[in-house]
């Protein structure tokens, strides 16, 4: 039920800061192959192997094992990239078939590595547990690779996007590139009001809540009757402070996102090869510069994904 493959391209994601400085679960003893999200070549079959071929070009689902439906004690443990699993930043890996999706033909390996993490989720931020529509507005924050990519999920369901970021030349990118509606300031007092106002009196339909901490108060503040947030980050702390009154008035869901199953995965790349879009890709950076590529996603300068190109010299 296994497969080798050749390891293309590599994707980077804020977890794997947290996993190089010790801050998700601890130190890795011993020290594990770091990173999660990869796309590459199946060199080699193993028996009862059926969803793939040698020479397929492949990328893997975050977890060895979530095929589909609701995570639970056992899947949640072969999350690779942390926590005592092996991750994918080598030139071969074995993976489970059955945890593996095509990459469409119209994107690159480095394209199609960035979905096993933040395509993934912000698909189920704005799709599997949002339920966005056409006409609804989603507030999304900050401008790394979930949020690019949530901005392009909404444009792609037809919504509406408001971006919150403290970067104009960031902001100006996102209107240019992304189609989105309106953009706020985080750091203004008053914000969450701010998307209210924006949007008619209404509020945001769907939260894409990046940075938890203080802010997930304030996304709760910002959103419409029945409002859904999906919180799928923790850039601001991991201590929120919330007005249960402002949950129970507005009627708000708030749901955690551990990205999504395999299932899941397949849907939403089956979804940018049907548009024939593009992740968006920051920076990419060759195996020998691989330090460089985590100092420059901790700079946080970057807008969408940064990449590793195990091919690039």
């Amino acid at each position: 039920g296994e497969v080798l493959v050749d390891v293309r391209a590599v994707s980077l994601n804020y977890r794997d800061l947290m996993v190089a400085d010790g801050r998700y679960g601890g130190e890795q003893n011993p020290p594990i192959v770091a990173c999660s999200d990869m796309a590459g070549e199946v060199v080699e079959v193993g028996p009862d192997v059926t969803e793939v071929k040698a020479g397929d070009r492949v990328l893997n689902a975050p977890f060895r094992c979530w095929p589909a439906g609701t995570m639970n004690n056992k899947w949640v443990k072969t999350f690779v990239g942390g926590n005592g699993v092996d991750g994918v930043l080598a030139q071969q890996i074995i993976y489970p078939s059955a945890a593996l999706v095509n990459v469409p033909e119209h994107l690159t390996f480095c394209e199609g590595a960035t979905f096993t993490i933040a395509g993934l989720t912000a698909w189920a931020a704005v799709v599997t547990h949002g339920k966005a529509k056409p006409s609804d507005w989603v507030l999304v924050h900050g401008t790394g690779g979930v949020s690019i990519f949530a901005l392009q999920i909404v444009r792609m369901v037809g919504a509406r996007s408001i971006l919150s970021t403290s970067s104009e030349a960031k902001a100006e990118i996102a209107k240019r590139e992304f189609g989105v509606t309106e953009v706020i300031d985080y750091r203004q007092h008053g914000w969450s009001q701010r998307v209210v106002d924006i949007t008619g009196g209404r509020g945001a339909d769907v939260v894409v809540e990046v940075a938890g901490g203080r802010s997930l108060g304030l996304s709760i503040q910002s959103c419409a009757y029945g409002g859904r947030v999906s919180l799928v980050g923790v850039l601001d702390g991991v201590k929120s402070m919330i007005n249960v009154r402002d949950l129970l008035r507005r009627q708000v869901t708030v749901r955690g996102i551990l990205m999504e199953s395999t299932e899941e995965l397949r849907a939403v790349v089956y979804a940018y090869d049907v548009a024939k879009i593009r992740p968006h890709l920051s920076r990419v950076f060759s195996f020998n510069h691989t330090v460089q590529a985590y100092e420059y996603l901790r700079s946080q300068q970057h807008i969408g994904k940064v990449v590793i190109d195990l091919m690039a010299v």
